[in-house]
């Protein structure tokens, strides 16, 4: 069965975690990509032929968000919260966050009907090919006192 946007039977963090396409992200209903950072659309196919599994990854992003936050102090509706640990849900790891904020922000915000703000502040998010760049989320993901750095040196 395909799932894909406004199709989905299967929520999808939990799926791009278990398969090794992402990992958890402050925002909580986004995962990150390693190299492509929220910069990404899932969908997936859901079949019951036997399949190897991958296995999850860890490029440091979480963390990177328990030290970074900027997403949470960026966020216009408050919708990202600012607690320093994910939380277990349904069986997988995320922060609390109220996408109801969102949603309402982002259908009754009169710049348009949408915001986005949270990617545009993330450090790991930047839209940048060069090698400052990948050199900083190389940095960042070599754990908390590395993380706080790439955090420093985007606010710059």
């Amino acid at each position: 069965r395909a799932q894909h946007f406004t199709n989905y039977n299967a929520v999808m963090p939990p799926c791009i975690i278990a398969a090794g396409l992402g990992e958890l992200t402050r925002t909580g209903d986004c995962t990150a990509h390693p190299r492509l950072g929220f910069r990404h659309k899932v969908a997936a196919v859901t079949t019951d032929l036997p399949l190897a599994p991958d296995k999850p990854i860890d490029f440091g992003m979480l963390d990177f968000c328990r030290v970074c936050g900027k997403c949470a102090d960026n966020c216009p509706s408050g919708t990202i919260t600012k607690d320093k640990e994910p939380v277990e849900y349904n069986g997988y790891l995320r922060w609390n966050t109220d996408s109801k904020k969102c949603t309402i922000f982002r259908a009754t915000n009169k710049e348009g009907s949408s915001c986005g703000r949270c990617m545009k502040v993330c450090p790991w998010d930047s839209k940048e090919q060069s090698w400052f760049h990948e050199a900083g989320t190389w940095i960042g993901s070599h754990g908390e006192a590395s993380s706080s750095l790439l955090k420093k040196i985007d606010d710059m």
